[in-house]
């Protein structure tokens, strides 16, 4: 009896609202970090992403180190060197 009194009295009914809502809250707050959590693994996953495909990049430079010929395309094209005897043509752009 004292029970069934205490589950219809208006102060649980507040209570009870009361607790429904911070739950409500609480629910929200975990769903709105849960959610920018995930959007930070996928900008993890994409700069992931960018550094391998850099490194792959940086591991096929390095293979080329001690080849004459890549040496000599990244002199000329990047320095500007060319070999004794040639000449350096750059041409002049008009306005």
């Amino acid at each position: 009896m004292k029970m069934t009194n205490f589950i219809t009295s208006k102060g649980f009914k507040v209570l009870l609202v009361i607790f429904l809502i911070f739950m409500a809250i609480k629910f929200y707050n975990n769903y709105r970090a849960i959610s920018r959590l995930e959007k930070q693994v996928s900008n993890l996953h994409q700069e992931i992403k960018i550094a391998r495909a850099r490194n792959t990049r940086l591991k096929e430079q390095l293979k080329n180190v001690d080849d004459p010929s890549y040496i000599e395309k990244i002199a000329r094209k990047e320095l500007g060197l060319v070999k004794p005897g040639e000449l350096l043509l750059i041409p002049i752009e008009e306005e």
